[in-house]
């Protein structure tokens, strides 16, 4: 490593410095051999140091009377011991020719002829390539190159052609010559540094550590497998002829330690690394355009030598195997202690059965595997002696081993694969039920890989094909089994090393934090190698284009797949659809995986065959008789598009839910009485297929009760499909195949539920739905949050709803607006499924009669795919009389006889207080609920009961208590009012005019039922507007023209919404709230605010109360409050408005009088006396207050209190001794004016 230069002296050779230091011997000694020895470097370096110590110490125990020459001297030996101890860290100019070294031109050639022919002694074949690698070696010596990079060599060919050998062999031989002064290579595999942490972390330590070694040659293997971060790094040193770094470094013993920020600028530290005079070799199978393809351009301009080997012709093969039966002998000997011979039939042997693409090392194998192994082995068993001597022959493909006295075959002790060969494979392949056209896609690579083998074996070039594939199919259709079969048969037909499977998921490939995902998807990588990586649900890998870690995990694997393609196999495994998507998630995945493998849903039969297979391993058999009845059921659960169904773990789920039956049958009997048989075999009951009972729609409709009209559209259904059934039977085809898809209008709680899943039942009887399963959902089962997730869960439910009925409630909520656009999705993936599966599903959308009128037009398929339509009146009150008697009666209780009229007013009262949401089904539900609650009360309060009067329910549990004006004092509340005369008057009348009524109707005289009662209230804030409308409401209440107390105050802001569609929503929804009772909008003019622009918010609420009056005209009272001119304006707004509130009361201010009495009883209401001081200022303060027009009224002496009763407990606190007087009494100086 390079360190920071200093200025020093130059270095005396002064006897008397090394007397004194005998360890700077040590530069004398580096700078005679050129290269530091490492190992005696890292024992020396620690004494330098400790030298450059004493030196120091000796210094500060020299006498002071010595200080002068003494201290000159010294301090010039620390400089010198310094600069000894940089010279270590310098680089090594090892490849520098010396004095000492060859330099005439003569010399060098000479030498560099020697060196190639006796190459070609040693590497075997090459002799074309050998002279350009002599070429390539000598270049830097004819351009005078000493420094950086002494040449970069790239050298291409097949494995086991003398590659790495022809380099250890140069190595060995310039330094034989004096070409270079050390022998030795380093070897860097680069495919361990496939992570970018590695290139800045370990690359870049092993790098320094060849470069700065005595190795003049430093060997790349597998440049193609690291990370590019790697290249880049060789890179920059090849065009740079140096590596600077961003950090700085220190050399501790051989290794690179950084020492950035930790203050240690000295003088042995650095930040860039250089070449030292190497030569930088890289070995590799890739031909030379791959290279260029690799390398930057300014990096390629740097290499001037692209060398190849050539395959070994047999010639050479042949005395490469006899050099290594040559030293098999020798180890035979050594290790068995018998001594053997070779025949040349063994040589031919040897040549047979290697592996050609393994070159030279293929013959290695071969001796190891079929000779030497079996020799052991039979030496283990005692059958050779070492007095005798041994041949070795080759006869009809074996191998024998003989003497006068014996001969054995060797091949017979050949280890086998456990894989097992290719005819057992295929025996296993052929057990697998279904699967058809995956095993013929296996047997189809069978044949190409034999043909690319048969094309090795006679001398051509085999083709070694990728074989990454897409397993796609649902759950359980033999993925994994036959990603396991292939891994088997890949290994046995010699295109896997290993042969063994790696399953993963997405836990296992991508990380928590950035730099995690790469390493643990290489890891799962390298752990595959030589066999098959197989990626369940791949497409989870990379959930969309914003999952970072996943797409990081799929660009890891689309460089592995391209890098480890020779020893690697990866199949993705998912859903057909969700693969095709995944594909997309990398513009290079899809064309890394050339085979698209699909795996069906298996058949009836296969399921049936399956089922049989899985009883028969637990040790059970299915009765024969069953076949049939299975059959249905399979059948039945073979649905299109549904990805649970179909499948090996159906077949195994059912034969497991058969033997837990079973046993729970067998545990129930006598052991006694059970035999053998009885007990391996699984029947009918076992599987649940003896329960099957008839659909009788008769019988279940009259459950139903009232809906005739719908009653009578399921009777046409069941006809329509008898017919169909009938004309089957017959064999006559007829095209009379239609939708049947519904739309079922009507409010809540009309029974469009339980008439869907009657609906469900039926078609389920008739063949028409396998399932007869009925989903339900609303819009928020089936909108997303954000674009894209809509679709997918509107298709998730819709593929849970296949083989039965999706029946989507308030299906008209899904487009919120006409500008919703995740409603819009929704619609449109909806009608596109209805139509992919039209014959699998049925569909329902139910709500609100107009509300779905306007929801079809949303879309202009929609309408058409939902031809059949039936609207569900409202129960009557004796419908809903008959279902509370079903229900009380379902639910264990018993109806006194009394009762009954309870009951029916009870829910009379409850339809009339409630609008569009009540009046039906769940309404009872809620009463009859209520009123046990009730009872139960009751009843624990009872002192002596018995078995009937706690399921007992009487009158008095349904709540219904007369009501009389007798209960409620009108001049009572009124007198609480100040002020107000006018108003109390007319409250008065309209007691009266109701009154009379009410009498003229017990005495049946006409009654005029259209009078309206909906008020307006104008006056200014603070006259009492609110008050008024609560005492109308309570008079109301109890003469009975209101069903209940209900007192609902809004504003606009409780009215309008923020876009368009959603405030008539919200009106209603206020609106109902109120019904029974009163509602009260106060500053009712605001809602007009928008009216000129005719599309406005306050106009759409506007028109949908007026609407609402006239649908609850019966049931609801509406008081508008506001200032009395913008209420006139706003009654012109809409025309029907002014007709519909006919009684409209002004309130008009309070006088000074009525403000103080206001005033009198606020104070006193609230624990203060006003002093009569006090109350002057408050008369007087309020007759200033009445002189501003919108002043506040009964607001405005409110205010003032609260101010008074501040002013107050500031003076009050103050005083030290308080009493009871000094807190209630408001004194003059505590009543103050408030500000308008």
């Amino acid at each position: 490593m390079v360190k920071t230069k200093t200025k020093k002296e130059s270095l005396p050779m002064s006897k008397f410095i090394r007397v004194l230091f005998p360890e700077i011997q040590v530069v004398d000694y580096i700078k005679e051999n050129g290269i530091i020895d490492r190992d005696y470097f890292k024992k020396n370096k620690q004494v330098i140091s400790e030298t450059t110590t004493n030196v120091k110490s000796k210094i500060s125990n020299v006498s002071i009377n010595n200080t002068g020459n003494i201290t000159n001297m010294a301090k010039e030996s620390v400089a010198k011991v310094t600069n000894a101890y940089e010279n270590t860290n310098k680089s090594p100019n090892t490849n520098n020719i010396k004095t000492n070294t060859r330099t005439s031109k003569e010399e060098l050639d000479k030498a560099f002829l020697t060196i190639e022919s006796v190459l070609s002694e040693y590497v075997l074949g090459q002799k074309e390539y050998l002279s350009k690698l002599t070429v390539a070696f000598k270049r830097p010596f004819v351009y005078g190159k000493e420094d950086g990079v002494k040449n970069t060599i790239f050298i291409t060919g097949p494995k086991g052609s003398g590659r790495h050998l022809s380099i250890k062999a140069i190595s060995k031989f310039l330094k034989e010559q004096k070409i270079l002064k050390k022998e030795g290579i380093s070897t860097l595999d680069l495919s361990k540094y496939k992570l970018e942490k590695d290139a800045e972390n370990l690359f870049l330590t092993d790098f320094y550590g060849a470069l700065y070694g005595s190795n003049p040659v430093i060997v790349f293997d597998n440049f193609e497998q690291c990370h590019q971060n790697v290249l880049d790094l060789i890179s920059k040193l090849v065009v740079d002829e140096k590596l600077k770094l961003n950090r700085r470094y220190m050399d501790k013993l051989g290794e690179m330690v950084d020492v950035t920020g930790k203050g240690n600028l000295t003088l042995n530290t650095t930040d860039e690394i250089l070449a030292n005079g190497k030569y930088l070799v890289f070995i590799t199978e890739k031909s030379e355009e791959s290279i260029r393809n690799t390398f930057s351009g300014a990096f390629m301009k740097k290499v001037y030598d692209i060398i190849n080997t050539v395959e070994l012709e047999k010639d050479s093969l042949d005395i490469i195997s006899k050099f290594i039966l040559k030293d098999y002998k020798e180890k035979i000997f050594k290790n068995l202690h018998i001594v053997i011979n070779f025949n040349e039939s063994i040589l031919n042997y040897v040549y047979e059965s290697f592996e050609k693409s393994l070159g030279a090392h293929g013959l290695y194998d071969v001796i190891e595997k079929n000779i030497y192994a079996p020799l052991v082995e039979l030496d283990l068993m005692g059958k050779l002696s070492s007095e005798q001597e041994y041949s070795l022959k080759e006869e009809d493909k074996k191998v024998f081993i003989f003497n006068s006295l014996q001969c054995l075959e060797l091949s017979a002790l050949i280890k086998e694969e456990q894989l097992g060969n290719i005819e057992d494979l295929n025996k296993e392949l052929d057990n697998i039920i279904g699967l058809s056209s995956v095993k013929e896609f296996i047997k189809k690579l069978e044949d190409n890989i034999k043909v690319q083998n048969m094309r090795e074996s006679n001398g051509s070039k085999k083709a070694k094909l990728s074989l990454h594939m897409i397993f796609t199919g649902n759950p359980g259709t033999g993925k994994t089994t036959m990603a396991r079969v292939m891994a088997k048969y890949l290994k046995a037909l010699g295109y896997l090393s290993s042969g063994h499977l790696v399953e993963v998921s997405r836990n296992d490939l991508v990380g928590q934090y950035v730099g995690e995902t790469a390493q643990k998807t290489m890891s799962k990588v390298n752990s595959a190698m030589g066999g098959i990586l197989f990626i369940d649900e791949a497409y989870a890998i990379a959930k969309d284009e914003n999952d970072v870690f996943g797409i990081e995990a799929v660009d890891t694997l689309v460089k592995a797949v391209e890098d480890n393609r020779d020893n690697l196999v990866v199949i993705l495994a998912g859903y057909t659809d969700e693969m095709q998507k995944f594909l997309k998630t990398n513009s290079g995945l899809k064309s890394r995986f050339n085979y698209n493998v699909d795996f069906e849903d298996y058949t009836p039969d296969e399921l049936l065959q399956i089922s049989k297979v899985i009883a028969k391993a637990n040790g059970y058999e299915i009765e024969e008789t069953l076949d049939n009845r299975l059959l249905e059921l399979f059948e039945g659960k073979q649905i299109k598009g549904r990805n649970d169904s179909g499948n090996g773990r159906l077949a195994r789920n059912i034969i497991e839910k058969a033997i837990a039956n079973q046993s729970n049958r067998l545990a129930n009997l006598d052991e006694g009485n059970i035999d053998k048989e009885e007990i391996n075999k699984l029947t009918i009951s076992d599987f649940g297929l003896d329960k099957k009972v008839e659909f009788d729609l008769e019988n279940e409709l009259s459950k139903v009760i009232g809906l005739e009209e719908v009653k009578s559209f399921v009777r046409n259904i069941e006809k329509q499909l008898i017919a169909k059934e009938k004309r089957k039977k017959l064999g006559v085809s007829v095209e009379s195949s239609q939708s049947l898809n519904m739309i079922f209008t009507g409010n809540p709680g009309t029974g469009k539920t339980t008439v869907a899943r009657l609906i469900a039942n039926l078609m389920k009887n008739m063949g028409v739905l396998k399932s007869g399963e009925v989903i339900e959902v609303d819009r928020s089962g089936l909108i997303g949050q954000y674009a894209g997730e809509t679709t997918k869960k509107v298709t998730e439910v819709f593929q849970s709803a296949l083989g039965g009925v999706l029946f989507i409630d308030e299906a008209y909520a899904l487009m919120s607006s006409e500008n919703d656009p995740l409603g819009k999705e929704a619609v449109d993936t909806l009608v596109k499924l209805i139509e992919d599966f039209r014959e699998d599903i049925v569909v329902i959308i139910a709500g609100y009669n107009k509300e779905m009128k306007e929801f079809l037009n949303t879309n202009t398929g929609l309408k058409s795919r939902f031809p059949l339509s039936i609207d569900f009146k409202d129960y009557e009150i004796d419908e809903l009389v008959q279902i509370a008697k079903l229900m009380i009666k379902g639910k264990g209780f018993v109806l006194a006889g009394n009762s009954e009229d309870e009951l029916e007013e009870a829910i009379r009262r409850e339809k009339q207080n409630g609008g569009q949401q009540s009046g039906n089904g769940r309404m009872v539900r809620n009463i009859i609920e209520k009123t046990i609650r009730k009872q139960s009360s009751r009843i624990a309060d009872m002192d002596s009961i018995d078995e009937n009067s706690v399921i007992l329910l009487q009158e008095e549990d349904f709540g219904t208590v007369d009501k009389s004006i007798d209960e409620f004092d009108l001049e009572e509340k009124l007198n609480e009012v100040v002020g107000l005369n006018e108003v109390k008057e007319f409250i008065r009348s309209l007691q009266a005019q109701l009154n009379i009524r009410a009498q003229r109707k017990l005495l049946g005289l006409p009654v005029d039922e259209s009078q309206t009662l909906h008020m307006i209230f104008k006056g200014n804030p603070g006259t009492g507007k609110t008050t008024m409308a609560r005492i109308v409401g309570e008079v109301l209440y109890n003469i009975g023209v209101l069903s209940n107390k209900n007192f609902i105050e809004t504003d606009r802001s409780g009215l309008v919404a923020g876009y368009v569609g959603q405030t008539a929503i919200k009106t209603k929804e206020k609106i109902e709230s109120a019904l029974g009772g009163i509602l009260f909008i106060d500053e009712a003019y605001a809602l007009s605010q928008d009216s000129q622009s005719g599309s406005g918010f306050g106009k759409e609420a506007i028109d949908t109360l007026v609407k609402c009056m006239d649908d609850n005209r019966d049931n609801l009272l509406v008081i508008l409050a506001g200032y009395s001119n913008d209420m006139d304006k706003f009654l012109e707004v809409n025309p029907g408005l002014k007709s519909r509130f006919a009684n409209i009361i002004e309130f008009k201010d309070y006088s000074v009088e009525d403000l103080l009495v206001i005033a009198d009883n606020l104070f006193s209401s609230k624990g203060y006396v006003l002093t009569e001081e006090a109350r002057v200022k408050v008369k007087d303060i309020c007759q200033e207050a009445c002189g501003i027009s919108d002043f506040g009224n009964g607001r405005y002496v409110r205010n003032l209190f609260e101010k008074s009763v501040r002013n107050q407990a500031v003076r009050l606190e103050k005083i030290n001794d308080l009493t009871k007087e000094h807190l209630v009494t408001i004194e003059e100086c505590d009543v103050s004016k408030v500000n308008l």
